[in-house]
């Protein structure tokens, strides 16, 4: 594969992945919520404690699909044309990748929330 082509597939698979882990960010927020509001109160202890574990599971699957598109993005990333020590090169590209996964997963949280308002 060529490497204009190897950029694109890794872009086709940094998006949708930024779609799932800001669909697992809203859901971390949705039952961290629903957690909150539901602890303590004892006739809902089954369901407090199974929002404890969504909340977990939707947490960590967001976190390693966050450092799955940060690993993608910087791999796309180049900054041969600049003249910098290796060390220092990786660690900007280390920084554009975290913008732009935050940026990204950001940007689509905020537009998944508004499509799944307007659903309802």
């Amino acid at each position: 594969m060529t490497n204009k082509a190897s950029r694109i597939v890794r872009l086709a698979t940094a998006l949708p992945l930024m779609a799932l882990a800001a669909n697992c960010f809203l859901k971390y927020v949705w039952w961290i919520a629903c957690y909150s509001a539901w602890y303590g109160i004892p006739k809902l202890a089954e369901q407090w404690k199974l929002a404890g574990s969504n909340a977990s599971f939707n947490g960590w699957s967001f976190i390693a699909l966050e450092a799955a598109i940060i690993a993608l993005l910087f791999g796309l990333i180049s900054l041969r044309s600049i003249e910098l020590s290796g060390f220092f090169r990786n660690g900007v590209r280390l920084a554009l990748s975290l913008t732009l996964t935050i940026a990204g997963t950001g940007a689509f949280a905020l537009a998944l929330s508004w499509f799944k308002q307007g659903i309802h």
